[in-house]
């Protein structure tokens, strides 16, 4: 987790905004910082969703385009990053509904074969996230490290914050479960996270 200067995210959101009025103005070259700020952490989210990077790249660029062709439509009520989030997430839901069943069977195959030697750490990772449904996947990442509070989270997703509060609350003990039973240890990673609003 990165630290962060006191004031430094507000100045971010600030310069975000910035490039938003503009880019909205007619400045396409705006545009540039936007993609720039958060290109890294959309690819992390989708991958983690997608698990294929091909397919990630393509999400990626297409989130980017449809949120240009519909920056008109973001008012400041929410956050720029939430606003993108969430366009982020139904963009993923659609194209997890598109894939058909046989499709991801022989996906999950090929990936098998495949698969390269991955450090420890990551395949207990990677074991951890597959054991949880698409839903779970998005609130995790959203709420674990996104850092966005349930309320955020609801208005990304279209749930209500108590509802993504029980799911989260839910994810976390299956989480808990499966670590334990893999004798896995979680430095406190899932367990500490839970007291946030």
């Amino acid at each position: 987790m990165q630290l962060t200067v006191p004031g430094e995210a507000d100045e971010r959101s600030l310069m975000i905004e910035q490039a938003v009025e503009a880019v909205k103005a007619g400045d396409k070259q705006s545009y540039e910082i936007i993609i720039k700020r958060f290109q890294r952490q959309i690819y992390t989210y989708c991958f983690y969703i997608l698990k294929d990077h091909t397919e990630t790249e393509d999400a990626v660029q297409e989130i980017f385009i449809r949120a240009y062709a519909n920056l008109h439509r973001y008012g400041s009520s929410t956050s720029f990053s939430a606003w993108l989030y969430k366009m982020a997430y139904h963009h993923l839901i659609n194209l997890k509904k598109q894939q058909s069943r046989w499709l991801r069977l022989v996906e999950h195959y090929k990936e098998q074969q495949r698969q390269e030697q991955v450090p420890p750490g990551e395949s207990v990772t990677s074991e951890l996230m597959a054991c949880l449904t698409t839903e779970e996947r998005h609130i995790l990442l959203l709420k674990a490290v996104e850092q966005y509070t349930f309320e955020e989270i609801s208005g990304i997703m279209g749930i209500k914050a108590n509802t993504v509060r029980k799911k989260y609350e839910r994810l976390r003990k299956k989480l808990l479960e499966r670590a334990g039973q893999k004798g896995a240890r979680m430095h406190g990673t899932i367990s500490g996270a839970n007291k946030t609003s």
